[in-house]
């Protein structure tokens, strides 16, 4: 009789395996579940964050970083853009509630008046402001059609772009390099695409504030090379700001409070920035 649990009978294998699944479905889900795999090993990053809480980060930064940021990816120009006049008004507010008092911004033609706008640009008004539009050699007269043109306006359109203009020769000045003189009743092609650049970056900022804000950081920053320039110099008697370099180093305008010279003198020409 034959015995089916005799000894020299061999143990059964189950050699049995998986059947593979290779439905459209599956593959669906496995690449789902190899996304959710990745995410949990990247590292945490800005740019998971909502936008509400990138723009309110940006509302402490300096104009400059801000302007970085947008650099980085479509998204996050898209942020800094799409909020620029929120980032820049809150930018402002923190950092240079002082140097924005000082230095407010002409009024567009377009937000004024359409009967005071008939008037503003008549032969006889442009004549009668003409003193004050004279073409200064560093500064782009300001563009009737573009800029209110009372005289308030006209005056702030050439601070800022003095204030452009003055940032553009910080190194001359920090490295004692002389500023090129222009011949006098002549221009030069360098000068007049750097006069034209100033010029642009102004209306820009007349637009957009953030690039105001970063005029105004633009601003600070020349303030205080040009606080320590005349801290440095020995033999310059004259009564100097109190800046101390914790002051330099904060990034804002506060220290502007304190006691100081008055800065009156508008400088007709670069040769008065030396003494700024």
């Amino acid at each position: 009789m034959y015995d089916r649990h005799s000894d020299n009978d061999e143990p059964l294998e189950d050699n049995t395996i998986a059947i593979p699944l290779c439905s459209k479905r599956t593959k669906r889900m496995q690449r789902k579940r190899a996304k959710r795999e990745q995410k949990r090993r990247e590292p945490a990053s800005l740019l998971q964050l909502p936008a509400e809480l990138l723009v309110e980060i940006m509302q402490y930064l300096r104009p400059s970083d801000v302007f970085n940021c947008a650099r980085v990816n479509y998204f996050l120009s898209f942020c800094v853009f799409r909020n620029a006049n929120a980032i820049g008004r809150e930018i402002i507010k923190r950092r240079y509630a002082i140097l924005t008092q000082c230095f407010p911004i002409p009024t567009l033609m377009s937000h004024v008046d359409p009967e005071v706008q008939a008037v503003l640009i008549t032969p006889d008004r442009e004549a009668l402001v003409a003193i004050h539009k004279k073409p200064y050699q560093h500064i782009q007269p300001p563009d009737p059609y573009f800029t209110c043109t009372c005289l308030t306006c006209i005056l702030t359109w050439n601070n800022l772009s003095l204030i452009v203009d003055f940032a553009h020769w910080q190194e001359n000045l920090d490295n004692g390099e002389p500023i090129p003189m222009l011949p006098r009743g002549q221009k030069t092609e360098w000068n007049k695409e750097l006069v034209d650049q100033n010029a642009a970056v102004v209306r820009k900022a007349l637009r957009n504030t953030l690039w105001y804000a970063q005029i105004l950081e633009r601003h600070l920053q020349s303030t205080v090379r040009a606080i320590r320039r005349h801290q440095g110099n020995k033999g310059n008697k004259r009564r100097h700001f109190d800046m101390t370099e914790v002051d330099a180093q904060k990034g804002t305008d506060e220290f502007l409070a304190k006691s100081g010279p008055p800065s009156l003198e508008f400088p007709f020409h670069r040769d008065n920035y030396y003494l700024l």
